[in-house]
């Protein structure tokens, strides 16, 4: 391996097999490669010629998946689940207009109204009453995601750029199935879309909205939801949550089942699997660790429980989208 060296000027050649060096200057104009000249004349020689920049490394997204929500009933909570993930969210309003739970509050939003939904942020759609609906979601895993932080509890409006940079994205994914999608482009175009999307103004304070009709039933949520994870390892019965905030247990229940549509129990189970996910991802806490701050009697019986709601075992899921930060 020859030693790296500055670069020297003198004019680009290509020497094809069997042939004399052809001088590229005699065929191309000197305008084409002098850009190139000029910003080589600017990069140092490398530290290493075996260790380079790293895509892993960069403030890529991956694991990325795109679907739209046309339906109200989609728009509905199946569990925890919906609510909590451990995957970064990307919603915007295409047509239909509602508002939108976000942390401790609530946005109206119009078509060009995006907000990014962090891991295991709570959020909820189920508002939304708009009858012509047509939202896009994004979901995406990123590794180095510390120029989002801008855009946290911060919904935006997109302007053309974004809009523009985001077909950018969407373009090669809508390929037909048999085909390879460019993962590259899309990572690439989405990255740029995000970096744009830090830049732009949050949506104006008069269109965030912390008074709702249903305000006071986000904020009996908000509490059920700081108790329960605060609270995972001693598994919180139905009569805990009432003594501890001041609500009757049958008043409790019905916010349960009319709002989100599952039993205290299931969503008591969900938020524990749910902030396990968020340990595997986030720290460098064995299985058994995990299993024993999350409320779970057994190692084992976390393992079962984590694979039948993730579809792996969590030292796998660990593995698969831990923070290599965290990794060493």
């Amino acid at each position: 391996m020859p030693k790296p060296s500055a670069r020297k000027s003198s004019a680009l050649r290509t020497e094809p097999a069997g042939e004399s060096p052809v001088d590229v200057s005699a065929s191309e104009p000197d305008s084409i490669l002098q850009p190139i000249c000029e910003l080589m004349g600017k990069i140092p020689p490398p530290e290493s010629l075996f260790t380079g920049l790293k895509v892993e490394e960069s403030e890529a997204p991956n694991n990325i998946i795109f679907f739209e929500r046309t339906d109200v009933s989609a728009f509905r909570p199946e569990g925890v689940s919906n609510n909590f993930h451990h995957r970064f969210e990307l919603v915007l309003a295409l047509q239909g207009s509602g508002p939108v739970r976000i942390g401790g509050n609530s946005y109206h939003f119009s078509p060009g109204s995006s907000a990014l939904i962090f891991p295991n942020q709570f959020h909820h759609y189920m508002d939304v009453e708009a009858q012509n609906l047509d939202w896009l979601f994004i979901t995406f895993d990123i590794a180095h995601s510390d120029f989002l932080a801008p855009l946290q509890d911060t919904p935006r409006h997109l302007d053309i750029e974004s809009a523009h940079l985001l077909q950018r994205a969407l373009k090669p994914y809508t390929r037909p199935g048999s085909q390879r999608k460019d993962t590259l482009a899309i990572s690439y175009h989405l990255s740029r879309f995000l970096r744009h999307m830090v830049s732009l103004p949050g949506i104006p304070p008069e269109q965030s909205h912390s008074q709702t009709p249903d305000h006071s039933r986000d904020v009996i949520l908000e509490q059920i939801n700081d108790y329960i994870r605060n609270h995972l390892s001693d598994a919180p019965s139905l009569s805990d949550l009432a003594q501890e905030l001041g609500y009757s247990a049958s008043y409790l229940r019905t916010i349960f089942r009319d709002s989100l549509g599952v039993s205290l129990g299931r969503y008591i189970r969900e938020s524990r699997l749910s902030e396990a996910a968020k340990l595997l991802q986030k720290t460098t806490l064995s299985v058994g660790e995990v299993s024993a701050r999350t409320g779970f009697e057994s190692p084992f019986a976390f393992s079962r429980a984590f694979k039948n709601a993730y579809g792996m075992p969590p030292k796998a899921y660990s593995q698969k989208v831990g923070d290599p930060a965290e990794r060493h």
